[in-house]
Order: C-alpha cells, then structure tokens, then sequence
C-alpha cells in the first residue's frame, strides 16, 4: 500500500539488515506509540503500518512522538499520512478511497514530517499548538477530485515555537452510514536516509517545552473538576529498563500519594492488573476518572514523563481516554527522588494538596533491589523476594522504608500460620520500634496492639492512618477488620465500601474481611463465597481458609469444611488456635466463628 522511497535500494543493498531494522522500528518504537494514543494497528507491511484512531488529535499526537523517537535513536526516517473520513472494516481489514488517501497522503510527506488531508486538517486546526503547511491540491489514483493537503511544518523541528491557537471551535461530529464507521486512518512508511529530526509532542521531545506542563488546548485543567476524582497510575513503560523496574517504580509513584487528600488513588494491587490496556479500557477496569501513564526514555536518573487523561465515552458508549497534560521527565539526582517527584507532580496537577515527608537518600542500588524484592513478592517468588530485600537492607541499614517492608514480611498476615499470628504481629511491632510512623509502622503497632488485647489503642492507632493516608487501602482495610472484631459491623461495611473504590479488583484480605462480616452476620453462604473468592486469588490464604472451613460448616457443608479446614497450617488445629488469628475484643462475632469451627469438627469448646 506504501509508496516507499529509498526502501528498494536499500534492500539491494542490506536486505537482511534492513528487514530486521524495519521489523524492530516497528515492534519498539511504531506499536507502542500507536497503542499509548488509542490507537489500533490493521496493517503491518514490510515497510509501513496501517492504524486507525478515536481522534485526529490522538494521530497527530502518536504521529509527532514516533517522529521525535526514530530521529532520536536515528532509526530509519519515517512519512506519516493521517486521513479523516469513512471505512468499512471486515476481517480485520479497512476498506474505502479514504484508506488509499491516506496511503497517497504518506508519499508526499517529508522525510520525517507528518501530511494531513483536509478532513483531517479542520479536525486540530486551533486546537493543537503546532503550524501547519498549506501544500494545495494533489490528484490522488482512483480518486476522481484532487485532495487538499496540509503539512506538519516542513520537518518537525524546523517549528521554531509552539504558538498556541485561539479556543477550539465546535466539530461536528461525521454521521456515518449504515454498515460505515467514521476512522483516523494513519499510513507511516520508512525511507532510507537518517537525518537530525525530532518530534514536538512526545516523550522524547518534551523537554523542548518551555513549561513542566503541557495542556492539550481546549482542555479543562483536571483541578476544575469537583469532588474526590478517582486518579489510576498506570504500568510504566520503558525504552531501556527491565519492564518490572517501570511498574514498579509506578507503584511506588501510587504509595507516595497514600497521604494525598481530595483525590481517590486507585491502589497498586489493582492498578496492575491494567498492564497492556488502552488508557480508556484501564479507566473502565478501574473505575477511574482519570489515567496516568508513564514512559521512561531512558535511566531513572533521567526522568519519567508522565501522560494525564481523562476517560471519555465516544458517540458509541465505547470507552476512550483524552489527553489533558503532558509532563516532561525532570532528571533526578538519585533513584530514591524520582518518585516522590513524579507524585508530587501529579497532585500538583490535580490542584490537591500532599503533605511534606522526610524521605532520606538512599543508594540507588538499595533503591533497585526493593522494586526487585517487591516484583519478586508480587510473582510469587517468596525466597527470591527476602534475599532481595536484605541486599537493600545491607546497602542502606538504616533505611526506614526497607526495615517496616521487613516486618510486614515477617508478619505475613495473608498467607503466613494462623496459629502463630499473634507472636509475629508482636515481633513485627518490636523491629519496628522507634521507626518515624508511616502507614506501614502505623499498620504493625495497630495489629499488635489489638493481638495484645489493647483494642482501644488499636482502634485509635487505625484512626490515625486513616486520616493521615486516606489513600492507603491495606490501612482502610485494617481499619475495617478492627471495626469487625470489635462488633461494630455497620461501620465496618461503611469502610470497607471506601476500601472497594481504592480497591476496585477483588483482592484476598478485602475478600477475607467480608467474608468475616458476613459470617458475623449470620449470611454464611455470602461469607463461603467471599472466602472462596479470596482462596482462588491466593489458595494459601490462611484467615480466608479458617472462614470458609466455619462458613460450610455452618451451611452443613461438613465434608468440603473438612477440608478447608486440613489445609491450614499446622493443622490439625484447635478451635482456640483458629480463632486466636481473629483478636476479637465482642463477643457476638468470635461466638459465630467458634460455633463454626466446632461444627467443622476441629477439637475444642466451641
């Protein structure tokens, strides 16, 4: 469909060597910036790529940022249509003259710049803040009219400033017939010689900006938008970097704004499970208002650039993500500074405040080695995770944030023997003694407070974290959990409901938590759901396991409660070892689940 120029010789020249440039070109640098946009690709040809958008501004934005990529990394130099107008797709194909517009419209773009069709043109013009070419009529093959055609500047570079146009006006959206869609239609193609270009809207080329902040023009600033917004950051990508180290630096960007007030973040535990998506198919998933996506160029030192857009729902009801700011990466003078820059950039953004922290600097390499101890926790690497984070322990001993991440390990609420819990939560809160009162910190002393039977200063303990990390959803959680052992189960539901929207994916404790409301409820089919629920995300859940084993019982379900039951931890267990992992401080709830135990068969008053 591309009219290539200079592929041919090349070939003659490289065949091999140009394939596997064309092949990468396309893999690292054209498919990711297509799909970062909304965009989806049809076509992939030897030498080209055929893809199709929600919006001409959405083209034009992936457009500029594959540019600004190839010339950055001098692959092979790029032309790059970009048509508005109506298709037929079957079969995973596009048909129509617009496709071969698009097709025609590549072959007269510069090397490295960008041709538009009139269509397209009228769609961004005053509504982008780049300069457009006036190139007149061209005949196009098969098409009986001639086609207007604008260009993106000579070259993109060549733009010495980036004027911004007046207020957009009012489009008209295309009403399509029947069997047709209306379709951005984008035709990029390769040509042989490289040249120093560079893109002006993208991650490689913001640091041109004369601004931290890049507002898409006719925009509303997302801090006019009223009430608690639901914010998701989303898995990072990364040029250079091993994947895990993007998300998990996406993560950490998530826990520094725990403390955050006025917006709703979206918790890690969920946010991941939306690697791979299109921001507005992440935005559905998670039930955000808006989306954060980042990209590493390069280092950490060098800086993430970060993408804020806000969900949108298309004429169809299909969901769609529309840029509303581009921050450029800000290099950083160590690892351990990125993220909480990054954090505060994004609620800065937003308008809402974020308390200051006092977050020491620690070595890079210890900084490293607690994303790896987190990734490998999250894969399910127990040993592999532990070895990690004493490595960033012996690199940085006095580090705050490492030696709690130790003690929440070592107290392994989730998976770790029900029948020990009550001496780890007490060995957790001694290794953290003295350590400033972070949500972690908070979490420990307020679990050891309550096995320990000072349920009053545990309940105040988890007040605390609720207020100073309203964002932190195992500190809701926990709160939760208090509010149920101690026999209050209305306010209990009332937290836990603040626990879903930070929490939008079933995750095992929040599962566990409900599953013991439930119980305590006398709902005990709902509390076997819930717990089941919680056991096939996690099969070694131990809390859920006890619930379930008392839940079945209680529904005369004796055999399948058996075996729940057989499948703790030292088992076989008293009911008094059970229920010493629930340090309940009323008496209603403990009576439900001990009655349960018995039933189940585990040896014991019940």
């Amino acid at each position: 469909m591309l009219d290539v120029s200079g592929f041919s010789r090349m070939m003659a020249e490289d065949e091999a060597g140009t394939l596997n440039q064309v092949l990468a070109q396309q893999q690292t640098l054209i498919a990711p910036a297509i799909r970062s946009h909304g965009g989806r690709i049809i076509k992939l040809m030897g030498d080209g790529v055929l893809a199709l958008f929600p919006s001409v501004i959405s083209a034009v934005e992936a457009a500029a940022q594959i540019q600004a990529d190839a010339a950055r990394t001098r692959h092979l130099q790029l032309r790059i249509g970009i048509n508005l107008g109506e298709v037929l797709i079957a079969q995973g194909d596009v048909f129509g003259d617009e496709v071969n517009i698009a097709a025609r419209l590549e072959s007269l773009a510069h090397p490295g710049g960008v041709a538009l069709s009139a269509s397209a043109y009228d769609q961004v013009r005053n509504r982008i803040p780049y300069d457009f070419e006036d190139f007149g009529l061209h005949e196009v093959k098969n098409i009986p009219d001639p086609v207007q055609v604008y260009f993106l500047g000579d070259e993109l570079t060549s733009l010495p400033s980036l004027r911004r146009s007046a207020p957009p006006r009012k489009q008209k959206e295309p009403v399509p017939r029947k069997g047709i869609r209306p379709a951005v239609l984008l035709a990029a193609g390769c040509i042989g010689a490289v040249t120093a270009v560079a893109g002006i809207w993208g991650w490689h080329s913001a640091d041109r900006l004369n601004t931290s902040v890049a507002s898409v023009p006719g925009s509303p600033a997302a801090s006019a938008f009223e009430g608690n917004p639901a914010v998701a950051i989303l898995p990072f990508t990364s040029d250079t970097l091993q994947p895990e180290t993007a998300r998990m630096l996406a993560q950490e960007v998530a826990r520094n704004l725990a403390a955050a007030s006025g917006v709703r973040i979206i918790a890690p535990s969920s946010a991941r499970a939306a690697e791979g998506l299109l921001p507005g198919e992440a935005a559905v998933l998670l039930g955000a208002d808006f989306v954060v996506a980042g990209h590493l160029p390069g280092t950490l030192q060098e800086g993430a650039g970060l993408k804020i857009l806000q969900a949108t729902s298309g004429s169809e009801g299909k969901a769609g993500a529309e840029p509303l700011s581009i921050l450029p990466p800000q290099p950083q003078h160590s690892v351990s500074a990125l993220a909480p820059e990054l954090a505060a950039s994004i609620i800065g953004y937003f308008g809402k405040p974020l308390p200051e922290s006092s977050r020491p600097d620690v070595a890079d390499g210890a900084m490293l080695q607690l994303f790896t101890a987190r990734s490998l926790m999250q894969q399910g690497d127990r040993g592999g995770a532990h070895l990690a984070l004493q490595r960033a322990q012996q690199m940085a001993p006095d580090w705050p944030e490492a030696q709690a991440l130790a003690a929440l390990w070592h107290l392994d609420i989730l998976t770790g023997p029900a029948a020990g819990l009550p001496d780890r939560a007490s060995e957790a809160a001694e290794l953290v003694k003295g350590l400033p009162s972070g949500a972690t910190v908070l979490q420990l002393r307020a679990l050891a407070a309550q096995f320990s039977g000072r349920h009053g200063e545990a309940l105040q303990l988890a007040g605390i974290l609720a207020e100073d990390y309203p964002n932190d959803a195992s500190g809701q959680l926990l709160r939760a959990w208090l509010l149920h052992l101690a026999g209050q189960g209305s306010s209990a539901q009332k937290v836990l409901g603040n626990v879903r929207r930070l929490e939008p994916l079933p995750q095992p404790m929040v599962l566990t938590v409900e599953a013991g409301l439930h119980l305590a409820a006398g709902r005990e089919a709902e509390a076997a759901a819930a717990a089941a629920e919680a056991l096939r995300i996690e099969p070694a859940a131990q809390l859920a396991l006890v619930l379930h084993c008392a839940s079945l019982a209680a529904l005369g379900s004796f055999e399948e409660a058996a075996d729940a039951c057989s499948r703790l931890k030292g088992a076989p267990l008293t009911v008094d070892q059970a229920v010493a992992a629930f340090p309940f401080s009323a008496a209603a709830p403990q009576r439900a689940l001990r009655t349960g135990l018995s039933l189940a068969g585990l040896p014991g008053r019940p």
